[in-house]
This record gives structure tokens, sequence and C-alpha cells, in this order.
């Protein structure tokens, strides 16, 4: 996908990983996705880019014990006004957990919780507008909410990011609905209820596309994380899912 410019409402155009050791995390995303590393200086509070040949993929920031958030992916989402869009998300029933503010020249940004406790960012471009790279090997491909609030939040994510919802499946073994933006498919939603574990809160996952499934995911383990399901075949590609050193969850694909 070439480079992009601007990003319709609702679409996801950055994803950022906050963790609690950044060196760690840096040496593995970038062994396994041949990612560059840049660090945006103590200005942006040591912030750091994720590039692949030279385009940016994504951004890395230290999570500090005070934060009371565990390490993880965010997906934001693109807003054209990032403090109407909070508002909107609120009154929908989005808990606010840091208040839009800008960050420098880059752009604005917030995070909320959805109605069944998911975490996203909304994100405002002005220097960075978001994705240079996405939907491609080295790159994001696909963002999935698992969660026990399905219906709550099929509705949620349409009413506040003006998705069109798209139904996938409704069945009893499997339901999942995407959402899309002028007639694409941006991210899909899961009815996850039984198949989170115990405890594990509802959560969006990023996959992100590899040229070959199997290579990557045998050198998981040898950077220092875990294969939690073996690659297999769907009809979206071959998928494994994984977690970092960190414990931090991901999913690799390849068409």
């Amino acid at each position: 996908m070439p480079s992009r410019e601007t990003f319709r409402d609702g679409m996801p155009c950055w994803i950022d990983l906050a963790s609690s050791d950044p060196a760690q995390s840096a040496r593995f995303y970038s062994g396994l996705f041949g990612w560059d590393v840049e660090d945006l200086g103590p200005d942006y509070g040591h912030y750091t880019k994720f590039l692949r040949k030279g385009k940016a993929v994504a951004g890395l920031i230290a999570n500090s014990n005070e934060s009371g958030s565990p390490d993880g992916w965010i997906t934001y989402f693109a807003a054209g006004n990032v403090r109407d869009l909070t508002e909107k998300a609120a009154l929908a029933g989005a808990e606010i957990l840091i208040k839009p503010f800008e960050v420098s020249d880059q752009g604005s940004v917030a995070h909320l919780a959805d109605p069944s406790g998911a975490t996203f960012g909304l994100w405002q471009g002005k220097k960075l507008p978001g994705f240079e790279l996405h939907g491609e090997p080295g790159a994001a491909v696909w963002h999935e909410l698992m969660t026990r609030q399905y219906r709550l939040c099929v509705d949620f994510y349409p009413r506040v990011l003006g998705w069109e919802p798209q139904v996938e499946s409704d069945s009893e073994d499997f339901r999942y609905t995407t959402g899309l933006v002028e007639g694409d498919q941006q991210a899909g939603i899961m009815d996850a209820a039984n198949l989170l574990r115990e405890g594990a809160p509802s959560a969006w996952g990023v996959y992100f596309g590899v040229e070959n499934t199997d290579a990557v995911a045998a050198r998981i383990p040898e950077a220092g994380g875990t294969v939690t399901s073996e690659p297999q075949d769907s009809p979206y590609g071959r998928v494994c899912s994984a977690t970092d050193p960190s414990g931090v969850a991901f999913w690799i694909n390849s068409r």
C-alpha cells in the first residue's frame, strides 16, 4: 500500500506498543519484522517509531509502573477532531482514560475504553498522519476486537466511528462483524465470550503481515517470545498467535 497523507474518520490509522521494557521490545519486533528504530528524542519523551523501508509502521512508548495499565498494543482510529469524537464516544458509553491533548507538532491523541472495557485510541494527525505502510508484509494488516460484550460493541463502534457494519457470521459457534469505511473493511469485532480465558479482558489485537507464517513463527521462541497457537490455514491466509517477551499478544498472517 502506498504512503497515505490523510485518513477518513474511523479508519485504523496507527498502532503503538506500551512496554515496560522498551529496549527489549524494540529488539524483538525489529528483529522479527525487519523494522528500523527511530527514537524521537527527549522532546517527545523518547517515543520511538518503527520504520519499514523508511516508512512509519508503528510506535513504541515506555509503560511506567504508575500507569496502572498492562503492556499492550493500542489501535488508534482517525479523528478529524479528536475532542469532538472523544465527547461523542463518552456519550455512547466509553470511559475516557486519557483526555485529548496535543503531542507537539505530531498530532492530538486520546485514550478510551469501550463499553466492554477494551482500550483504544483516537488520533488527529498533523506531522504524523498515521501509517505510511499498512496491509503488507512488515506492517499491520488487520485490527480485531475480541470482546465479551459483542452486541454492545457492534452498536458502539458504528455509532462513534461512522462504520457501516457488515455481519460476516451470526451463529452460536461464530459471531463476527466487520466495520466498513467507504465500502472497505477496516476492522473486525468477534464475539469472544467463550474464547477468552477466565479473567482475560476484552481487547483489540493487531495482525502483522509476513511473507511466510511458518518461518516467522519458528523464530519467535528464539527471539524470546512464545507461540500460543501453531500456524494454521484460514479463509484469510495462514495465521499464528504469539506473545512477545513481555507477554503481549499479537498475530502474524501470510496470504
